[in-house]
Parts: C-alpha cells; sequence; structure tokens
C-alpha cells in the first residue's frame, strides 16, 4: 500500500525528463574511453561539491546512459523501484521496534506523505539520498535481526551492507550513530558491536577529507554557532511545505499551526516515553538530528531535499505516537488523528505540485536540448547560436552543458546574451557560454553558423534575419579563444590534434594568434585538463610563450580536474594580434590512444 501510494502521488515524477545536474552525469559515457578513462568516470570524486558517490551517481549514470541512451523512463522507474523498497523496510524496521505492524504501516505512509521526499522522487540526479537510505535502511534491518537472532550471519551481513552504502553517499557515516544510539538505549549488551563501526565511518571521514576535499563555497563546513538555528529551520521545513504558502491566507496560519502542535505533541510523548523508562521514542527523535547531522554544518547550502532521510526517521517516531495514542483513550485518539489529518491536508497538495513542478521543468529543458539535436541534424557541422536565451534557463540548463552528452559541443549563447543574464561567477562567468562578436560575425559571413530564436513553441530559425548587435569594444574585449570551437580554427598552428567533445589535445609544444589585452592590467587566462598518466612522474610543468617574452612555468599537481592559470602579461605587447605557444615539460601516451599528448585545452581568455 505504501508503493501505491508513492506511485500515485509522485506519478509526475516518475514522467519527468532530465533536468539541471543530470547532463554533467549523462556526459559520462563520453568521457570513459579506454581503461583508464572508465576508472576515472566511476570513482574521480566531485571538485565543487568534494563528493564521492561512485555508486549512486556515476555507475547509476554510466551504466543506464550506455544501456538506455537519452530515455529517461527506465532511470525513474529505477528510482521509484529503489523507494518501494526502502519504504517496505521502514515498514519493517518500525514494526521490529514499535512490535506494531500499524506503526510500521503508518511510518511508510507519513514519509511518503512528506513532500520533501518531491525531489528525489522527481529529479534523477537526486537518486544519492534514495540509494543511502537503501543501504541505511537494510543496514539497521540487518542489525536488528542479529540483536533478534544472535546469528553471526547478519551481523556479517550488516557489515556488508554498511561499507557498500559508502559508495552511495559521504551520509553513509551516521549509521554506527543509528545502531550505536538503539543499541545503547534498548539493546545494551550489543552496544560494543557498534564500535567497530563507528571506527570505520571515522576512518572513511578522514580519508574523505583529504581525497574528496571541498572547493565550493557553499559546502565549506561552518562548525559554529550557527547550527541550532540551521536545525530550527529544517525542523519548522519537516512539518510546513512553503510551496503552499502563496495560495493563501489560510496555509500561511495553517502551516505554523499544525508545525507547532505536531512539535509539542511529538516531544510531550517522547517525554512521556522516557519517564516510563521506555527509550525507544527518544531514539527516534534522535535519529532525525543524527541523520541531519551531515548537513547542518552547511549553513549557507540550506535545502529542502536533505531532509529526505531525517523526515524517514521522524516518520517513524510519529507512526510509533500515533498507535500508542489509538491504544489510549479516546481524547488521545482525537488528537493524533487531527493532527495526522491537518500534516496530509497540507502536506499531499505540496508533494504533488512540487513532482508537477519538476515534470513542467524538465519538459522545458527536454524541449529546448531535443530541438538543438533536431538543428544538430538538419544542420551538420555548423556552430549553433541561440538567442533569447533568459537567466532562469540558463541557471538551470545551459549552465550544465547540456548538449555534450548527445555529442553537440558547438552550441553557445549569441552575442549579447550577457545583458540580459546574471553574472554567475560560480559558473565562471557567462561569457565563457556566449560566442563574441567578432567570431559570431566571421562564422555568419563563412555560412558557418545557424541562429535560432528560444520562446515559446520550437526553435525558431533567424539566422538570414539575425544581426550580431553592435557590442562596445570594452564589453567585447577580452578576446576568448575556445580551442575546440570550429571557428578557432585558424587561430590555431598546425601541431593541435582534432578537437573533441568540448577540448582539443595538444602535443609538446603548440601555437594560437589571440587579440592582444586593450587595458592595462589584463591577464591570460588559460583553462585546461593534465591527463593522471601525467603525473605518474610527478607535477607537470607548462611554460607560455607571449609575443616572444617567456612567461614564468606553472605547475599541474591534480590530475583530470579543469584548472585555470592567470599570467600577468609583460607591457609593451602593441594593440596587434599575440603570438602564443605553450609547451610542456613531457608527453604521454593513454591506453591504446599512440598519440603523444602534452594536455587537453578549453580556454585561452584575456581579462
Amino acid at each position: 500500500m505504501p508503493s501505491i501510494f508513492c506511485l500515485v502521488l509522485y506519478w509526475p515524477g516518475l514522467l519527468a525528463w532530465f533536468q539541471q545536474d543530470d547532463f554533467v552525469w549523462l556526459n559520462l559515457p563520453n568521457q570513459a574511453h579506454g581503461w583508464d578513462g572508465l576508472l576515472r568516470a566511476l570513482f574521480q570524486p566531485n571538485a565543487a561539491q568534494g563528493s564521492w558517490r561512485p555508486l549512486s551517481e556515476r555507475v547509476f549514470f554510466l551504466v543506464f546512459g550506455v544501456v538506455f541512451g537519452p530515455d529517461p523512463l527506465p532511470y525513474r522507474i529505477w528510482v521509484f523501484l529503489t523507494q518501494f523498497v526502502n519504504l517496505a523496510l521502514v515498514a519493517s524496521i518500525a514494526t521490529r521496534l514499535t512490535r506494531s505492524r500499524a506503526a510500521g504501516f503508518w511510518a511508510a505512509i507519513l514519509w511518503v506523505a512528506n513532500s520533501k521526499l518531491a525531489t528525489v522522487m522527481s529529479w534523477s540526479s537526486a537518486y544519492n539520498l534514495a540509494l543511502c537510505g537503501f543501504f541505511l535502511l537494510l543496514a539497521l534491518q540487518f542489525f536488528l535481526r542479529y540483536i533478534e537472532t544472535s546469528a553471526r550471519r547478519y551481523y556479517i551481513w550488516t557489515w556488508a551492507v554498511f561499507l557498500s552504502g559508502f559508495l552511495a553517499m559521504e551520509t553513509n557515516v551516521i549509521f554506527p550513530l543509528l545502531a550505536g544510539s538503539y543499541a545503547l538505549a534498548c539493546a545494551r549488551k550489543h552496544f560494543r558491536l557498534t564500535l567497530p563501526f563507528l571506527a570505520a565511518s571515522v576512518a572513511y571521514t578522514i580519508l574523505h577529507f583529504i581525497l574528496a576535499p571541498t572547493h565550493a563555497p557553499e559546502y565549506i563546513l561552518h562548525i559554529d554557532g550557527a547550527i541550532p538555528a540551521t536545525l530550527w529551520t529544517y525542523w519548522q521545513a519537516t512539518f510546513e511545505p512553503s510551496d503552499l504558502a502563496y495560495l493563501s491566507h489560510f496555509y500561511r496560519i495553517f502551516c505554523p499551526a499544525v508545525m507547532a502542535a505536531s512539535t509539542a505533541a511529538l516531544v510531550a510523548f517522547t517525554l512521556y516515553q522516557a519517564v516510563r523508562r521506555r527509550w525507544l521514542a527518544t531514539v527516534l527523535l534522535v535519529w532525525y538530528v543524527i541523520a541531519l547531522a551531515p548537513v547542518l554544518p552547511l549553513r549557507d547550502h540550506i535545502t529542502d531535499y536533505y531532509l529526505t532521510l531525517p523526515a524517514m526517521c521522524l516518520a517513524m517516531l510519529a507512526g510509533y505516537a500515533l498507535v500508542c495514542a489509538w491504544r489510549a483513550g479516546t481524547l488521545w485518539k482525537v488528537l493524533a488523528v487531527a493532527l495526522a489529518a491537518g500534516f496530509l491536508v497540507q502536506a499531499l497538495p505540496a508533494a504533488r505540485r512540487r513532482a508537477e513542478w519538476y515534470r513542467s521543468r524538465s519538459e522545458v529543458q527536454e524541449a529546448l536540448v531535443m530541438g538543438v539535436a533536431a538543428v544538430h541534424q538538419l544542420h551538420p557541422g555548423k556552430t549553433i547560436l541561440l538567442d533569447g536565451v533568459d537567466d532562469s534557463l540558463f541557471s538551470q540548463l545551459i549552465s550544465q552543458r547540456p548538449f555534450l552528452f548527445l555529442r553537440i559541443p558547438d552550441v553557445y549563447l549569441a552575442p549579447g546574451a550577457e545583458d540580459r543574464i546574471a553574472p554567475h561567477p560560480e559558473w565562471g562567468g557567462v561569457s565563457r557560454f556566449v560566442l563574441p562578436a567578432d567570431e559570431a560575425r566571421r562564422g555568419l559571413d563563412r555560412d558557418e553558423i545557424v541562429v535560432y530564436r528560444v520562446g515559446q513553441g520550437p526553435l525558431r530559425n533567424i539566422t538570414h534575419e539575425y544581426v550580431v548587435p553592435a557590442v562596445p569594444a570594452r564589453a567585447e574585449g577580452p578576446l576568448r579563444l575556445d580551442v575546440a570551437d570550429q571557428l578557432a580554427a585558424d587561430r590555431l598552428g598546425p601541431e593541435w590534434y582534432g578537437r573533441e567533445s568540448g577540448f582539443r589535445w595538444m602535443p609538446r609544444t603548440a601555437s594560437l594568434r589571440m587579440a592582444a589585452p586593450r587595458v592595462a592590467g589584463q591577464k591570460l587566462y588559460v583553462t585546461a585538463v593534465c591527463p593522471a598518466a601525467q603525473l605518474e612522474k610527478g607535477p607537470l610543468e607548462m611554460t607560455l610563450t607571449v609575443g616572444g617574452i617567456r612567461l614564468p612555468a606553472v605547475r599541474f599537481t591534480q590530475a583530470d580536474v579543469e584548472a585555470t592559470f592567470a599570467f600577468v602579461l609583460p607591457p609593451g605587447l602593441g594593440s596587434a594580434d599575440l603570438d602564443v605557444t605553450v609547451e610542456v615539460s613531457r608527453t604521454v601516451r593513454v591506453g591504446a590512444d599512440r598519440r603523444d599528448l602534452g594536455l587537453a585545452f578549453g580556454r585561452f581568455e584575456i581579462k
């Protein structure tokens, strides 16, 4: 029944297309060339978030991408099936803990009803939360079975599932705290068996911080006085579906009232049970805090879908409280039913509406991505310019480079797009996605570019009526050269290898021409990726010679990570085009590729 309820409630999420971060993972099959490429695609940490999730992100998207390609339905079906198993596990665990099948049933129902599950049920990139929940719940199930039976095989299975959970999500480190808190309160003689789990989590945490450090500011941990406020924010969000606030003034009063009443009821129930030396309610409330603990230090990244697993713990507590109230007098039955009904009345519409919003957003993104794919087939070999992209479409779609997974690299925003889009420094600025005006004019003159207008309905070809805007010199510069762009080919020396999806390899030495700086103090920014095989013999040096002047060398120390170096340009370079020569200290051959490879380059930019 909970699975059927889940399917009916989140049906729009089952039919959602790919969206936002999905496109980064969908491009993995294009990066898994040879065994080295496959291992990097599977196990390379996410540098921005500082995360390492091979199973829930890499394996999931890589396997489904190879087998099903751009068809999203198999991805969505798999997510739903995983959540169905999770619901069965929640019901089973709550039943074992409370000795009541009704408590298990209502725990699963209330978890489904919480609108914070809408993201996981509608967005494939959030699969890590569903899979992490699966490993945590299955490990708990085996541990409880071990406590009940003392059969050693269940303890061994607990270890196997617990260790596998680290491949899904770093939140798996909380399992020893979940198992330990229950054992300490309700099965004291088994508590010592949870300490090895804790040792494994500590070891994983240390290795994780060393091997997968966080670089994005919003993912920096802050262990400070903001944690209680963050906890309170999440507690409120667990009960208050903000999506309903705009419907009427009634909900603006009703939602906080339900939150306050539910909080009072659950705390009172927990205290009452504790006074009677029944610690299960306390354990379940502590589980909620434990499940939130990994994200509480992220004060700059408070997000609703982080409540997916904490809501599961609170649902078990609520299911337990409902059953206990039902066994008490009539007053308690009425109170329990009223609170449950109040929560469901506000949560269910929000959950459904949120799933519909995700599906609607994905349809807009599908229309653009597949529209560009059709344009690419209609105009093979031509660069595609998109005109009319607004800030919302840029931030939710274009910034993720959604066309690369379909192997369409030559898609840019039309010149002047920066005027309609916020700066977005988190993605390196908007200019890296915009084709410079001079390149657009040259490409249109050579019939190498087609321009399409983005708006309501299908993409519209406006190539013959499109006029490149007269961009002032100060806005047109600095000149950026994307070496993988076919329009940049005439500025590259003959040494460069052929362009690939989003980059171009150089041998030991390569040359190019680009405009001189137009303002004193401008620097040359160079973005490249160093293959792992290059660093086996130590750091790789890169030296630039600009206008005949050799600049200080820089070193690559991180493999397979896009790195950008800023070079101070010498004075007196003049206003004519600059000759730039790039040289690396050695080359390498990767796998079956017989080319002598130096670095994989993306951009040269003066700004």
